[in-house]
């Protein structure tokens, strides 16, 4: 008969990130995920597989955490445009915070390990496509609306916005006057509208 897990699983697993995000996946040691988490090394092969297992588990992790961010903020948007806009106001907080001078945890790991790690590589790009696929939605709804300009089409700005959201939330690394930030978002909106 298996062993029931005896510990709390998301616990683990938010510790987990938080270490891989300090420390990145390479600089990450066995005995840094056992220190974090109170877990054994057997244990978390047991419950996670492998350290890189672990890390996929943890980047689902924050992709659910922030994904409630970015779909609250389009629960409570009036318009298209509108839901762009909270979608980066929506994260102003936590880049404000000392939280934010971690970056993005899939950023983060799109620059240390997109060109070193083949699946880890293959979850980036279908996260990726599924915020292009939202953005491209919210712009060709607003396009059809008349309230964001056609002067491309809704996949280049798309492109653009994702673009805009990464650079912004790098800036948010280092910048943390609202004001400033406020305007960076302004001013990528005033492009499509």
């Amino acid at each position: 008969m298996a062993r029931l897990e005896e510990f709390n699983r998301e616990h683990a697993v938010r510790q987990a990130m938080n270490v891989f995000w300090e420390k990145g996946y390479n600089g990450t040691s066995m005995q840094d995920l056992v220190d974090a988490t109170g877990l054994n090394r057997s244990s978390i092969y047991n419950s996670f597989g492998s350290k890189k297992e672990l890390y996929q588990t943890t980047l689902e992790f924050y992709q659910k955490e922030s994904g409630g961010l970015f779909h609250k903020a389009l629960l409570n948007a009036k318009d298209p445009l509108g839901a762009i806009r909270l979608v980066f106001e929506s994260f102003l907080p936590q880049i404000i915070s000392e939280e934010g001078d971690r970056g993005c945890y899939a950023m983060n790991c799109k620059s240390e390990l997109a060109n070193q790690e083949e699946d880890i590589r293959k979850w980036l790009i279908a996260n990726q496509e599924n915020t292009l696929d939202i953005f491209n939605g919210l712009i060709k709804e607003g396009q059809e609306q008349g309230i964001i300009n056609s002067k491309e089409d809704s996949r280049t700005y798309a492109y653009f916005i994702f673009n805009a959201f990464q650079g912004f939330r790098m800036t948010g690394i280092l910048v943390k006057d609202r004001k400033v930030l406020q305007r960076i978002i302004n001013n990528t909106l005033e492009v499509i509208s």
